[in-house]
């Protein structure tokens, strides 16, 4: 009973150790996409649907991290402009789409650098949404196994006890 028992422990812990890897695996870092500047800082970009047609009247925001550093409206033809910004890594929102910009300043970029940045609607970078507890509970490595070990222990220690009655 003993070594089955080992056993069902060993099988648990190898499975939550797989779990536990599969949990721990980073999601892809976004693409940050180089765009050159222009003079005084400027940010020129336009928002289109997946067709590629304009968005117009759309909000657009710029900004690091948490902080939204500006908002701007698109035209008719879904273009847009920031004005003073300086180099470094933004983030651009307008109509469900998002992306990574890394700025560079005027005459400095990399010669594959885009000189207009281009939002695509609805296609975002991976959101996040609020799952159902049970999703949640089972995203959780500790839970998992837990479970596992319970699935493998139980029936076990069962067949082992099933000895027949016992008689004085």
């Amino acid at each position: 009973m003993r070594l089955t028992i080992l056993l069902a422990t060993i099988v648990t812990l190898a499975i939550s150790g797989q779990i536990l890897a599969a949990e721990t695996k980073q999601a892809p870092a976004p693409r940050v996409i180089d765009v050159a500047l222009q003079d005084g800082g400027l940010l020129l970009g336009q928002v289109v649907t997946p067709e590629g047609m304009p968005v117009a009247n759309a909000a657009v925001t710029v900004g690091t991290g948490e902080q939204t550093l500006g908002m701007a409206k698109t035209d008719a033809q879904g273009r847009f402009a920031f004005r003073g910004l300086k180099a470094g890594v933004y983030r651009l929102n307008a109509a469900n789409g998002t992306g990574m910009y890394r700025l560079w300043a005027p005459r400095t970029a990399p010669p594959g650098a885009q000189q207009v940045t281009m939002i695509v609607s609805g296609q975002d970078l991976a959101r996040g949404q609020i799952l159902p507890r049970v999703h949640t509970w089972m995203r959780n490595p500790w839970i998992v196994g837990g479970a596992i070990a319970t699935a493998v222990a139980v029936p076990i220690a069962i067949a082992e006890h099933d000895e027949g009655p016992s008689s004085p």
